[in-house]
């Protein structure tokens, strides 16, 4: 299995993880993350032992991110997946999950990166329950709560729905485009984190504008956006 692609940051990147980091503000990746250290395990058996779990384990998966996906989507009944990694769990390689049920609950399913064997499937747990589960997620949503504190409560509404229709947008694409997407996000993550604090602001605001162009599009138009870029690729 080929590694995470080291490219450069682009502007299309950053606005395809400016969607992760807003458009999931309600279904976070983070938040949802946060809460499987708060769920017991039950041992686990997996095909793919690993000793040193510092170590990029990328080549050794054997399933591809895609696959994972739909055994995890196939778990919890009308549920998309809507973020995905490769993690060490009890020493085995696995693919963690995250997928949204119905009424926005949230779930975490372990798969073996060896078979694609399903090895685990959390309770659901409501966004209600999983938003702030920390002090650095309870910042991050003060954040982004300020940044539309100029609006009114009518123009606020507006600005969820479209963010909303974002989050449909995306898992109207397929499972290969969403996991195609998934790992060039994972990608630039890294490399962001690596830009100056002059760097990270102006790609912030150079995301800002193009995301003002994005939010107001119908959900086919930004479903088209979101699969011209992933044939970009």
């Amino acid at each position: 299995m080929a590694k995470i692609p080291k490219t450069k940051i682009t502007i299309p990147l950053m606005v395809i993880a400016s969607i992760f980091a807003i458009t999931l503000l309600s279904n976070s990746p983070s938040d949802v993350s946060a809460e499987y250290d708060k769920f017991s395990v039950p041992e686990i058996s997996g095909t793919i032992a690993i000793t040193d779990t510092s170590a990029d384990h990328s080549d050794d998966a054997k399933i591809v991110l895609s696959v994972a996906m739909a055994v995890a989507e196939n778990s919890v009944e009308n549920s998309k997946a809507m973020w995905g990694k490769l993690d060490v769990t009890q020493g085995f390689l696995v693919y963690k999950i995250g997928v949204l049920a119905n009424d926005d609950i949230s779930h975490i399913v372990l798969v073996d990166a060896g078979n694609g064997e399903l090895l685990y499937v959390s309770d659901g747990v409501s966004k209600d329950n999983w938003k702030h589960s920390k002090p650095s997620d309870s910042k991050s949503h003060k954040k982004w709560k300020d940044h539309y504190a100029d609006l009114t409560p009518e123009e606020r509404e507006i600005k969820k729905q479209q963010w909303g229709e974002v989050k449909d947008a995306f898992f109207a694409l397929s499972l290969d485009e969403r996991a195609k997407m998934i790992m060039h996000f994972m990608s630039m993550k890294v490399q962001f984190e690596s830009l100056t604090d002059e760097e990270r602001d102006a790609k912030k605001l150079e995301m800002k504008s193009m995301m003002n162009k994005l939010l107001p599009l119908s959900v086919e138009e930004k479903t088209l956006k979101l699969r011209e870029f992933v044939n970009s690729l």
